[in-house]
């Protein structure tokens, strides 16, 4: 295995950013709202995890209808030093979308009690998330386990895994949430597929899934009763606003709405304006829903239709008591 070389970046932190996020992020925006006629609008979900949000997301889940969290931990909580045992000695964990570490330290230190050497990276888009996670475990923390930051998109670090010196490293790619649930199920795929073809023969991919099919649990995990995913997405707008560079969303004409299809296994939210308006030259009518996020559950069925889409193969599942939310390596 050949060995990682820290160069860019201010101390733990390594900048792999690309040129032109933002006008990426406002090409979406207006692409979304500019379709034909007959198809729903939609604004990126990226919108809803800047500073802010990401702030209020945490906010959710310590909510107690935000299952989602603590069936995550469970998993991890049962099964950490199983799964720790599946993971290469000197290799490279890249968790996708880190946040916190409140997830992540359960296996962090299994890997430490299993004397693991490995390198542990977290990338997100958010500088003062990184800063939160690695504050966390400093220096010293750990003496199998090193923890760096990468501050990217998605797409970067799929750029940055096709750098000469990590092809040669083993390593494992982690979404430990349920990320993955926020895209549909070609998207989904297509993301899983990317990620699969960064690997080499001893390189796995761990990732969470969420099972449940309960209407009323999942609705009210992204309902909640304090209002607090409804701010969480009405900030979605105010980041528009930004990206936008005025305000082409006036905020008091505009509410958040949820919605669980159980035909399809997913939920959907929404924004929607009370009035008719005109967002970046495009007219929207009043009560039309805009889609910006999409919560997708996965039976096992889905689940398989998602690994041989993506091209992988499941090795081991780890799952919870109720078996409504697992890892899958």
């Amino acid at each position: 295995m050949g060995s990682i070389t820290l160069t860019q970046g201010d101390g733990r932190i390594i900048d792999i950013q690309g040129d032109g996020q933002t006008a990426n992020l406002k090409r979406m925006i207006v692409e979304g709202l500019a379709v034909p006629e007959g198809r729903q609008k939609t604004l990126p979900t990226l919108l809803l995890y800047d500073a802010t949000g990401l702030q209020i997301f945490e906010e959710i889940t310590y909510l107690e209808e935000y299952y989602l969290t603590g069936q995550e931990i469970e998993v991890l909580e049962r099964n950490a030093d199983e799964i720790a045992t599946n993971i290469e000695q000197n290799s490279v964990l890249l968790e996708l979308g880190s946040g916190n570490l409140r997830k992540v330290k359960i296996l962090l230190d299994a890997l430490e009690r299993a004397k693991r050497n490995v390198t542990y990276f977290a990338l997100d888009l958010m500088r003062s998330e990184l800063d939160r996670t690695l504050a966390a475990v400093p220096e010293g923390t750990f003496e199998h386990v090193k923890c760096f930051g990468l501050l990217g998109t998605y797409d970067d670090g799929l750029q940055w895994l096709t750098n000469p010196e990590m092809v040669g490293q083993t390593k494992t790619i982690m979404s430990l949430g349920s990320s993955v649930g926020n895209y549909n199920r070609d998207e989904a795929a297509a993301f899983v597929k990317q990620f699969a073809s960064t690997l080499g023969p001893k390189d796995t991919l761990l990732f969470g899934l969420d099972a449940c099919q309960e209407p009323r649990r999942v609705y009210q995990a992204y309902n909640d009763s304090q209002g607090v995913t409804n701010r969480f997405t009405i900030n979605g707008l105010k980041h528009a606003n930004k990206i936008l560079g005025y305000d082409a969303f006036e905020l008091d004409n505009w509410y958040a709405a949820g919605e669980y299809s159980a035909t399809e296994g997913l939920h959907r939210a929404h924004v929607v304006p009370r009035s008719d308006c005109i967002v970046a030259g495009v007219a929207i009518r009043g009560g039309e829903r805009i889609r910006i996020e999409e919560s997708v559950k996965y039976s096992a069925a889905q689940t398989r239709k998602l690994w041989d889409n993506g091209d992988v193969i499941e090795k081991t599942v780890w799952s919870n008591t109720a078996a409504d939310y697992s890892k899958r390596c």
